[in-house]
């Protein structure tokens, strides 16, 4: 799912520094930095979270340059932190990433791609289910994690997929016959995956989830 520096344009890679530094600036004034500083094991937690993240991403299966998958758990990571908080995270695992692979023209598409975008998209639908569905637990452990997982991961790669079909990296016959196929089974793994976690997290360490509160989601339980 990473992206080369060699399949896009340059210019297409140069513009996207600056939309990138404009998301992480707009991320840097929302960021609750009172809470998050004043909080070691918050900041612990963060810290811990994101080396796990860049354990997952640094492992990728595929078949050609930026057509792989890995697991991104971006979900859990965005309803753990939040949006400002989980994109200065992501953006700081991607720079990690790229240490390991050296494609630094193409950092800031990754960090857009696979790193805000899905933040965006994961507490967009979260922020929608909290506004119009009941504060219901099996709604935000089966809306907000496990079906928001899968719908990330999925609009991620049709994302990819759109990008590398444009600027005419890959055919789209190319892709529909040696990627697509193995969507399926890399969608539901990644919504469990995701919906385990956050499972998880609520019996044993619901503090650590910003988006999750005993008293709103158990109150009518």
């Amino acid at each position: 799912m990473n992206l080369t520096d060699t399949l896009l344009p340059a210019d297409l890679l140069f513009f996207a520094n600056f939309v990138w530094l404009l998301v992480l600036l707009q991320a840097f004034r929302q960021a609750p930095w009172g809470q998050f500083l004043a909080s070691s094991k918050r900041q612990h937690v963060f810290m811990g979270a994101s080396a796990v993240l860049f354990l997952m991403w640094i492992f990728e299966v595929g078949i050609r340059p930026a057509l792989g998958f890995h697991f991104l758990c971006i979900t859990v990571y965005t309803l753990m932190f939040g949006w400002s908080l989980g994109v200065i995270g992501v953006s700081l695992i991607t720079v990690g990433v790229t240490l390991t692979h050296g494609d630094w023209s193409a950092l800031a598409m990754n960090a857009l791609l696979l790193g805000v975008l899905p933040v965006s998209i994961s507490y967009g639908i979260y922020c929608l289910v909290y506004r119009y569905l009941p504060r219901h637990l099996f709604i935000y452990i089966f809306l907000c994690a496990f079906l928001n997982a899968i719908l990330t991961a999925g609009l991620t790669v049709l994302a990819l997929i759109t990008l590398l079909v444009l600027t005419d990296a890959y055919t789209f016959t190319r892709i529909s016959n040696e990627y697509l196929p193995f969507l399926p089974l890399y969608l539901f793994p990644e919504g469990t995956l995701n919906g385990m976690i956050t499972t998880v997290l609520i019996v044993l360490q619901p503090d650590w989830l910003k988006t999750y509160d005993d008293e709103v989601y158990l109150k009518h339980q």
